[in-house]
């Protein structure tokens, strides 16, 4: 009978004060752990974000180093130059270009080529750079030649107009360098004094340092990508992905063929694109040329495994869970305590009744208690003690 009372205490005491502390364990992890997960993909927007910034950043001022040299008065004069025939005057003009060309290629240290083509697609004027030293072409080593799409679409752009191509791997006489050199095309019209077309100024920026930007970029678990506006990977861990469009190296690998779900609403998105399954979170982000009206480097693509990006918030989880269990025990426990201490001046007292129906009077009735059974143990005491006169009255 006590254990029941005992039991149906520790009982009373649970139904209290545990479905409470079971509440606010659940609805205080939940509200941290999505704080927590909430936090954790802001910083991973951040991150793409700063990236794209940085990426941005590395190709400002290059539409207006190109303009800059359309209108300098070098070009001018090397196009009146032309104009005269006279070997010495084409010459010096020529010469006096192309040093221009190679201070600028110096000062931004990042133009793989600063090229002059005429209306006919040949070379006039180039520089080089590679690695630290700018380099002027010598004539004869000039191609002639009409550089595709890139020299068509600026032969007929308007004056001031700066077009940008995708970034592809260099082509020397048709070919594809080796070592592969990415670049991006920046080019503008040319026109002469009278407003007549002349040709095509072309910037060649070396797009290494974008690379290897986003390559260095990724934390653990995490893949960044960079794709062209078709998809053809620009950046990708896989060596064997990159640049295989048609354009370049044509291995058909792309985003769309690795990611068939998710790789055209990618490409589709013109802001920031956010998914996110069971295992993983993906960001995407346009990256617009500076300077540039609707001209986009490409897509950086983010791809982060849900238990890194995560990992805080589920191992707060894990310790509010833990933490919860131990005070769930203690609170049981400490029921269990308070159980013991209520229940046991009366088990002292049934103990001292069933002696009493035995006929042992002489063992008092000792109950130390501060509650209405000390007061119990007092009465009960009076009685032992009344019915011992009694029986010793009885026995003389």
């Amino acid at each position: 009978m006590l254990n029941s009372l005992r039991n149906k205490l520790v009982l009373a005491y649970a139904t209290v004060t545990l479905p409470p502390l079971i509440a606010l364990g659940w609805y205080g992890g939940s509200r941290i752990e999505t704080t927590l997960r909430d936090q954790g993909l802001e910083r991973l927007e951040t991150r793409v974000d700063v990236l794209s910034v940085q990426i941005e950043r590395f190709l400002a001022g290059t539409d207006g180093d190109l303009l800059l040299l359309a209108d300098t008065p070098a070009l001018g004069q090397y196009l009146l130059a032309l104009d005269s025939g006279d070997a010495a005057l084409m010459g010096a003009a020529r010469k006096n270009l192309a040093q221009g060309f190679v201070r600028l290629s110096e000062i931004r240290g990042t133009y793989h080529q600063i090229r002059y083509i005429d209306a006919s697609g040949a070379e006039r004027i180039r520089v080089d750079r590679n690695g630290n030293a700018t380099t002027v072409v010598a004539a004869e080593r000039l191609e002639t030649r009409r550089s595709g799409t890139d020299f068509d679409d600026a032969m007929k752009a308007p004056k001031g107009t700066v077009l940008v191509s995708a970034m592809a791997l260099n082509r020397e006489n048709g070919a594809i360098e080796d070592p592969h050199r990415p670049v991006i095309q920046y080019s503008t019209p040319v026109f002469d004094a009278s407003a007549h077309r002349r040709g095509v100024l072309i910037i060649g920026v070396a797009a290494d340092p974008i690379l290897d930007l986003v390559a260095k970029a990724p934390g653990s678990g995490e893949k960044l990508l960079l794709v062209d506006a078709n998809g053809s990977y620009l950046s990708n861990p896989e060596p064997g992905k990159r640049f295989g469009g048609d354009r370049d190296l044509k291995t058909g690998e792309n985003l769309v063929k690795d990611y068939p779900e998710l790789g055209p609403q990618i490409l589709a998105e013109k802001s920031l694109f956010r998914s996110e399954s069971r295992d993983m979170v993906t960001l995407a982000k346009s990256i617009a040329v500076p300077g540039v009206n609707n001209a986009s480097l490409g897509v950086l693509v983010d791809l982060m495994p849900t238990d890194v990006l995560y990992k805080t918030a589920s191992q707060f989880r894990m310790v509010f869970n833990i933490l919860t269990l131990v005070a769930l025990v203690i609170a049981l426990a400490f029921g269990a305590l308070v159980a013991h201490f209520v229940t046991r001046p009366i088990m002292a007292l049934t103990e001292a009744v069933e002696r009493m129906s035995r006929g042992n009077l002489e063992q008092p009735i000792e109950v130390v208690s501060n509650d209405e059974t000390q007061t119990l143990a007092i009465a009960m005491e009076r009685l032992r003690k009344s019915m011992k006169l009694m029986l010793d009255k009885y026995a003389d």
